[in-house]
């Protein structure tokens, strides 16, 4: 079991992750993306992270992110969410050509693939969802929901039709393809 473990470790490392594929391919322009954003994006992240594994100090939230931990406990309560099978788990496509990290699943029903986000809705969340959707068994099966926190505590919720999740992933897929083809040498 640990050298299976260990090996799809080092495999998954190797691979090149849902982001860095759709920058890579110019699908992402994080020409906005500055560095404040990044790190709020990040800091967001683990408080929202630290709550769900009940380990979150509540007195150790930066004043500034606190509209947005309120926003994510008024989401799971509306959702009335109060335990998710996964959190920020990496995994692997069942071909092993990309890897990513969902923020939150429910394997329960409903199913649902959860992607936090602490700026607005952009096109290529569509086909982010959808690559880490394509990772688990039964993919059909979940729903693909961005929620957008805000700095006032208020949240916006974006939902991915499954039927547009053949076309995501395929939209996704040509990006990986392409992603591939310019890291090959050619001569």
């Amino acid at each position: 079991m640990t050298y299976t473990y260990q090996y799809e470790s080092m495999v998954q490392s190797m691979l090149p992750s849902v982001t860095e594929i759709l920058q890579g391919v110019g699908i992402i322009d994080s020409t906005w993306f500055t560095p404040e954003s990044c790190e709020r994006g990040r800091a967001v992240h683990t408080i929202c992270q630290l709550h769900d594994e009940k380990d979150l100090a509540i007195d150790s939230i930066d004043p500034n992110l606190a509209g947005y931990y309120a926003a994510y406990q008024k989401y799971l309560a509306e959702a009335g969410v109060d335990e998710w099978s996964w959190i920020e788990c990496p995994a692997m496509d069942p071909l092993r050509t990309y890897r990513g990290t969902s923020d939150r699943i429910l394997t329960a029903r409903p199913r649902i693939l959860l992607d936090i986000k602490s700026g607005a809705p952009l096109p290529w969340h569509a086909l982010q969802t959808a690559a880490y959707v394509n990772m688990l068994p039964d993919p059909y099966s979940y729903q693909r929901i961005g929620l957008y926190l805000k700095e006032n505590g208020t949240y916006a919720i974006k939902h991915y039709p499954k039927g547009n999740y053949a076309t995501d992933l395929r939209v996704f897929m040509s990006a990986l393809t392409i992603y591939n083809w310019r890291a090959k040498p050619h001569a």
